[in-house]
């Protein structure tokens, strides 16, 4: 940190991660993903001097998404809406090889991240939907390094805990040999 960067490399580092920053945005809103990726690239481009080193640039974004989202479901709550931002997930239906619907594999996964924390779920999903590491979970979430493992230590614990998850898994049958 400390140093603005040009606005030749803030293109660059547009154009390096504007699609991870509005995949990240469009599973977690039903709102306009395209304008809240709009408002990261601005709250970066003002903030430009802030900006991390460039290896931890992409997760910082992702924290700015963040707290974005955040804002918005606060703002939405305030008019009444009645809109859970941060939880969106996959329908959950399964998929005709896994049974009726609400019984495959898709749906076990899908209850098992409800009940985890909102914490827990969005820690899975950084790491597992964008393909965050440790470190980069860190910036993230704005935490220390070893915080930002122990969350996910303990996420990926409490997910594996599940009982349908774990009945899920002895049904595969794996063995070691």
């Amino acid at each position: 940190m400390g140093r603005d960067i040009t606005a030749a490399e803030f293109e660059e580092l547009y154009r390096d991660t504007a699609r991870d920053v509005f995949g990240f945005l469009r599973r977690r809103t039903t709102g306009d993903a395209e304008d809240l990726v709009a408002e990261v690239y601005a709250v970066a481009w003002r903030r430009r001097a802030d900006l991390p080193a460039p290896m931890l640039r992409r997760a910082w974004l992702f924290r700015v998404a963040h707290n974005l989202l955040k804002a918005d479901a606060r703002r939405r709550r305030r008019e009444g809406a009645v809109v859970d931002e941060l939880a969106a997930r996959p329908d959950g239906s399964g998929t005709a090889a896994d049974g009726p619907p609400g019984t495959g594999r898709a749906a076990v996964i899908a209850r098992a991240m409800d009940r985890l924390s909102p914490g827990e779920r969005e820690v899975l999903r950084l790491v597992v939907w964008e393909c965050l590491t440790p470190a980069e979970l860190a910036v993230a979430l704005d935490v220390r390094p070893g915080t930002a493992r122990v969350r996910l230590h303990r996420a990926r614990q409490a997910f594996a805990s599940d009982p349908e998850v774990k009945a899920l898994v002895g049904s595969v049958g794996c063995s070691v040999g």
